[in-house]
């Protein structure tokens, strides 16, 4: 499908929700009148829209419309409505992010507003956290993040650079942040023991869940929970029915948390977590993102561990004292085996990667916040947070070679990475109408390596450092003007500092500069309650974004090797739209990005830049069933502004229905039954950033039980 015909697919897409929303109020009008309860919290859908969902990472809780920068929450709720295959299926239809690699669990990266390549170093471009600990793995040709989605109940994407205050300088694209599940999500008051018990099934790969969670209160203020699930996979086929390779897999994951309360008050509490996840592959491509034969077949175990130790006190008779910390451990390990030999030409065969190797990502953080509130009169409250956060790494990849023990190599060289950095951000808020939000953060950063095993087997003294110290400054402010529209904007400077590979290519120090952001957005919100119904919802979110990058770093695969282009100015610009519509019974959500992204200094485009994308949802809820229904429209654009040998890819349509019950009576209570029909046509298509083909049609269905 042509780019215009796309386009216009869209635009009466979007027409068609509205009509369906306007037509079917006076049917849940009727329904509301005959049959329909009151929303509750034991009903099916949820009582608020995707923009009323609480956002954690913005500072102070507050609900996403509400916050001068573009968010997207994912709740329990919006999880196991999509039933994930993978980490990446949470993100297919959220506007401004799009999940870039392959369809393989061991491929999957991230873009957010064009920001973000499988072949590049993209470290501090978009941050990832699990439970407050960043996250981060980066090898030739694999992706950089290793979970499942079962372990999550939030999901938190924010776009733009205005993150860099909270999560750490260079957030150039955004945040990522996940939230694992706690015992309190599975116990009410009084309880001692609960939890949930799951299975679902996905007929593209014939793939299956089995999930596990306990929660207890032993003794009263003491939580504890322990979730295990196992996921199983072949491989997955495309719209015309071919195989995807290296889409088949099995994970095992594990989760521990426990939190103990105490104080006059129960304002204090200490909590510790553990996590694992783990899958062993045999027979894989060494390469997971084009899946060419240039670099063999090896054997892998991929482990990804996550340890948290904390305590937080609120400080309950004290205002200016809100306090958490924490101390937490990470480690993202890759072991290969059984490298395939590599052939250059008919006479010259070597094992360029070992006979075996282990990339590993090993980081000690600890952390410490706290929140300080000032009331100034009735009209005036300032929230000030400030922190302090350091980390340390060590990044290992020993390859194991008939004779000696190579370390790591000219393009991923073994070392440590030191950073420390200091935030503080306030958020004065004049009468619930006005909220300013000043912020900076400085970081530091020194990144070093020591002596090494060079290609040859011989030891090289190389110990040598090189340090950076990166300013983020930002300003945001949004402004309620009635109680149904309000404008935001921001503006926001961040410093990317140098990542070890980029100084250290070839185990020399080389002259990297900090990548330098400029971003400017703006945008307006609606909201309206009662529009057409009593009790209905209308929210609408809009923003535009201007990001202007100095010493960009742009890597792209030249069809023989990953070269890397340092373009002295780039610029992306973009909008992104999200709305949503909720009576009792009808409802319906859109989301729609387009971004666009231009090498200033050449007049070209820039690579990874996603097409534009509209996302449709429809759904009824039939309350006195609790039953719920809908259909999502997936609509992307042709994208023919393409950068340096990037290829152009057409436009698409996905066609996705989706149906939950959720019994509250009889011996079927707090069950729920999902059904899913992903690609409901089959319809053969690629993303623009990704380097495989699409999935083909899947029918999914999941049961779980709370206990």
């Amino acid at each position: 499908m042509g780019q215009n015909k796309t386009t216009r697919a869209c635009l009466l897409g979007g027409a068609a929700l509205w009509v369906l929303m306007i037509n079917g109020a006076a049917v849940a009008q009727d329904a509301s009148d005959d049959t329909a309860a009151p929303a509750d919290a034991t009903t099916s859908t949820p009582d608020v829209t995707p923009l009323q969902r609480i956002v954690l990472g913005t500072g102070i809780e507050k609900v996403a419309i509400d916050t001068p920068q573009a968010v997207t929450v994912l709740d329990q709720e919006a999880i196991d409505e999509l039933q994930p295959r993978t980490i990446g299926d949470l993100f297919n239809e959220i506007p401004g992010i799009t999940p870039i690699g392959s369809n393989s669990v061991f491929g999957e990266s991230f873009n957010i507003r064009g920001i973000g390549e499988t072949l590049s170093s993209d470290e501090t471009r978009i941050i990832m956290q699990v439970d407050g600990v960043n996250k981060f793995f980066e090898q030739y040709r694999m992706g950089s993040f290793f979970s499942d989605p079962e372990l999550y109940k939030q999901v938190e994407v924010l776009r733009g650079p205005a993150s860099s205050t909270l999560y750490g300088s260079g957030a150039m694209g955004g945040v990522i942040s996940f939230t694992t599940k706690d015992a309190s999500d599975f116990l009410d008051p009084g309880d001692m023991i609960g939890g949930r018990l799951k299975g679902s099934w996905d007929s593209n790969g014939n793939g299956w869940l089995g999930s596990a969670i306990v929660a207890t209160e032993p003794v009263k203020n003491l939580e504890v929970l322990g979730a295990i699930n196992y996921r199983q996979s072949g491989d997955i086929t495309d719209g015309d029915g071919n195989k995807l390779p290296d889409t088949d897999f099995d994970a095992i994951n594990g989760l521990v948390k426990a939190r103990y309360s105490f104080g006059a008050n129960e304002d204090q509490s200490v909590f510790a977590s553990y996590q694992n996840w783990s899958s062993d592959e045999n027979n894989q491509s060494y390469d997971q993102l084009t899946w060419g034969t240039t670099f063999g077949d090896v054997d892998r175990t991929v482990t990804d561990q996550t340890a948290i130790v904390g305590y937080e006190n609120s400080f309950s008779e004290n205002d200016l004292l809100d306090l958490k910390a924490q101390i937490s451990w990470s480690d993202t390990r890759v072991k290969q085996e059984n490298q395939d030999e590599i052939c250059f030409g008919p006479f010259v065969c070597t094992y360029p990667f070992g006979l075996a190797s282990e990339y590993s990502y090993e980081t000690w953080q600890g952390k410490v916040d706290n929140t300080a509130t000032f009331s100034f009169g009735p009209d005036w409250t300032t929230y000030l947070t400030t922190g302090l956060d350091a980390q340390y790494q060590e990044r290992r990849n020993p390859r194991y070679f008939a004779n000696y023990t190579q370390s790591g190599s000219s393009t991923h060289p073994e070392g440590e990475t030191k950073n420390v950095g200091g935030y503080a951000q306030a958020e004065v808020v004049w009468k619930e109408r006005v909220t300013l939000i000043p912020g900076m953060r400085v970081d530091y950063s020194n990144v070093s390596i020591g002596s090494y095993v060079n290609s040859s087997g011989n030891l090289v003294s190389a110990d040598d450092s090189k340090s950076e110290v990166g300013v983020s400054p930002k300003l945001a402010a949004m402004v309620k003007v009635t109680d149904w529209f309000g404008v935001f904007g921001s503006y926001a400077h961040t410093e990317r500092l140098p990542s070890l590979d980029e100084v250290f290519v070839n185990y020399t120090v080389n002259d990297i500069k900090k990548e330098l952001s400029n971003n400017i957005e703006g945008g307006v919100t609606f909201s309206f309650d009662d529009l057409v119904l009593d009790g209905d919802a209308f929210r609408l979110k809009a923003t535009a974004f201007r990001n202007s990058i100095t010493n960009y770093y742009a890597s792209y695969w030249d069809g023989t090797t990953v070269q890397t282009d340092i373009i002295p100015n780039a610029r992306y610009h973009g909008l992104e739209v999200e709305a949503s519509y909720y009576t009792d019974s009808v409802y319906g959500t859109l989301g729609a990005s387009m971004t666009r992204g231009k090498n200033v200094t050449t007049g070209g485009y820039l690579n990874a830049v996603p097409a534009d994308n509209l996302f449709l949802k429809v759904g009824y809820a039939y309350r006195p069933w609790n039953l719920d229904f809908g259909w999502r429209g997936d609509f992307y654009a042709t994208q023919d502004r393409v950068g340096t040998d990037e290829d152009k890819t057409g436009g698409y349509v996905l066609h996705n229905l989706y149906a939950a019950w959720k019994p509250d009576e009889g011996f079927m209570a707090d069950s729920e039954l999902r059904f899913n029909v992903d690609n409901v046509f089959d319809t053969s298509y690629r993303h623009h950033l990704s380097d495989d083909e699409g999935a083909g049609r899947s029918f999914k269905l999941s049961f779980a039980k709370k206990f």
